[in-house]
């Protein structure tokens, strides 16, 4: 194969799977807490060094990188603005970590806040039906027709409708990730890790009742990102179709003497 065409390909292959992240990233701008993600790229050596026989590499191209691989996709998990709502059962983190959840059988981590009380008293996260996790292990119960309280350190309370005091009833698991490349992706904003990368969260975590977390996506950046990605490939392809051509020339010149 030739040296250029398989750089080639190699760079389309790669600039598909970055239009496909920014693409995603573009789809969920307006998706409460979600983080952005990246396309990692790194220089590939050539086969015969990797091998351990540079000799084998042809004259010219000693030195010369192999390819572009793809290293990863990077999640950045930078802090999102925060929007007021002013909603009760909306609640926002400021700072690292995150809530736990449970769909009864697993344990999940997520800074989304949209929660709702289910038809057995228990707050749920809303879009999944996850059931939060109180700092005993518990779910959290709800009184019907209670009016939440909830502070910053992540306390929950009913507020009394005869006296007007809170009525302590839980409070939320705030765990944190200090490596946050053992997080895993579950969709719906869900992640998981495992237990020894998890520890509760500490005092720069802060709960903010009737706001929440938004995306961290920048529409603007990623549309330039896309266009820039999008000329890349196009480059790519052509650089593909002229070495064909060329190698066609090559063959027809070769094949009439």
């Amino acid at each position: 194969m030739l040296y250029g065409l398989y750089q080639s390909a190699v760079g389309a292959d790669l600039q598909a799977l970055k239009m496909e992240t920014v693409s995603n990233n573009i789809a969920n701008a307006g998706t409460s807490t979600f983080k952005r993600d990246l396309a990692i790229f790194a220089v590939r050596q050539q086969q015969a060094e990797i091998d351990g026989h540079p000799e084998h590499i042809p004259p010219g191209m000693q030195g010369h990188p192999g390819s572009a691989i793809a290293v990863d996709t990077f999640t950045d998990f930078s802090q999102g603005p925060l929007q007021e709502t002013g909603a009760a059962l909306d609640v926002a983190l400021l700072g690292p970590g995150f809530f736990k959840v449970t769909d009864g059988q697993n344990d999940y981590l997520t800074r989304r806040g949209t929660f709702t009380v289910n038809a057995d008293s228990r707050l749920v996260e809303s879009d999944t039906g996850y059931e939060v996790v109180d700092d005993r292990g518990e779910p959290v119960i709800v009184p019907p027709g209670a009016t939440l309280q909830i502070l910053e350190d992540g306390s929950i309370s009913s507020i009394d409708p005869v006296t007007g005091l809170p009525l302590p009833l839980a409070r939320f698991e705030l765990m944190q990730v200090d490596d946050l490349n053992q997080l895993e992706k579950q969709g719906d904003s869900m992640y998981v890790a495992p237990e020894s990368a998890q520890r509760l969260a500490g005092p720069d975590l802060r709960v903010r009742q009737g706001y929440l977390e938004q995306s961290t996506v920048k529409p603007v950046h990623e549309m330039l990102s896309m266009i820039q990605t999008s000329r890349a490939f196009e480059a790519n392809m052509n650089l593909i179709q002229h070495q064909e051509h060329t190698l066609g020339q090559l063959l027809q010149a070769v094949g009439g003497k």
